[in-house]
């Protein structure tokens, strides 16, 4: 069984369940916290922009000011 195994001496499929686990696991406390999903795509066209979706589907492309780390909302996406 893979979840034996060490981490260097799973294969590509079992590698891939295996991190797939943690993500889903980790996701679902992030979203039982009420937390945002950070990412960043074709819109946070500067290094300090990223993107904050919520649990709710609410949707904010934000500003981080790198000096305070202040958040900004730039823009409502959905």
């Amino acid at each position: 069984m893979a979840s034996n195994k060490f981490y260097f001496a799973l294969n590509d499929e079992e590698t891939e369940n295996r991190l797939k686990a943690v993500l889903e696991k980790e996701m679902e406390r992030v979203k039982a916290m009420n937390l945002p999903v950070i990412y960043r795509n074709e819109l946070c066209v500067k290094p300090n922009l990223f993107i904050h979706k919520y649990p709710n589907g609410h949707t904010e492309l934000i500003e981080i000011d790198i000096h305070t780390s202040e958040k900004k909302v730039i823009k409502v996406l959905q």
